[in-house]
């Protein structure tokens, strides 16, 4: 699959940066259309980093919809992936495979780093990079419209429960540990910017899923039982 001619405008601004001399951004990763999908899979960083070549932000988008596409180009950089990142391939691998369903794979910061700590430093010494980092969060939450909010990780899931506090509705604020959040089910919901109500789920860092996600059979049923209503 390659981006149409009028959705790669959108990821363009999704892409680039401020002077739009260079990639600094990664939205979103998925293996199809993301407007057909129902899944964010969200992290709180944009790691690995993805290199992408002067004129290359065309290629960098058809490969973020086309995940052997991506492969190719970057399989040095998979290959040495965080395994939070491997994990999370495997959890949309199983969501499609499993219940058809294809799977957004995104990131509280769309900025693109190596490393925690990098995203650290881009925030201190260039606010606004960061700033729009997140902000490219809030438009693909409103462009793609989810019905399944999926936070990975305690980081994630507090950096989104302080960025959509107004918003959020939780069920048993008593429960507040990952582990234990992740075999409940949806723990929050919200509602876009329609009013359509969004199912938030936690769960630990994908980094534990594996290649078949036995650790996390509670959690698979629970986002199983939303999906096959």
């Amino acid at each position: 699959m390659t981006v149409s001619t009028g959705f790669y405008k959108k990821i363009y601004n999704w892409l680039m940066d401020a002077e739009k001399s260079e990639v600094l951004y990664r939205p979103f990763i998925i293996d199809g259309n993301p407007y057909k999908s129902r899944v964010f899979l969200v992290g709180l960083n944009a790691m690995p980093l993805f290199k992408v070549i002067p004129s290359g932000e065309k290629l960098f988008a058809d490969a973020l919809v086309n995940t052997d596409l991506l492969e190719d180009l970057f399989y040095n950089e998979i290959n040495h992936a965080p395994r939070e990142f491997k994990g999370s391939l495997h959890f949309t691998k199983w969501l499609q495979n499993e219940l058809n369903e294809t799977t957004v794979y995104t990131s509280l910061n769309a900025y693109q780093v190596e490393n925690a700590d990098d995203l650290k430093l881009v925030k201190k010494e260039n606010p606004e990079a960061f700033a729009r980092g997140q902000v490219i969060f809030e438009e693909l939450f409103n462009e793609l419209q989810p019905e399944i909010i999926v936070l990975q990780g305690t980081a994630a899931l507090n950096q989104f429960k302080a960025m959509y506090a107004e918003r959020l509705v939780i069920y048993n604020p008593t429960i507040t540990k990952v582990q234990h959040l992740e075999v409940e089910g949806p723990f929050a919901e919200m509602r876009d910017q329609n009013g359509k109500k969004v199912h938030i789920f936690a769960t630990r860092s994908m980094s534990y899923f594996g290649k078949d996600g036995q650790k996390f059979e509670a959690f698979k049923n629970e986002i199983r039982k939303i999906l096959e209503k």
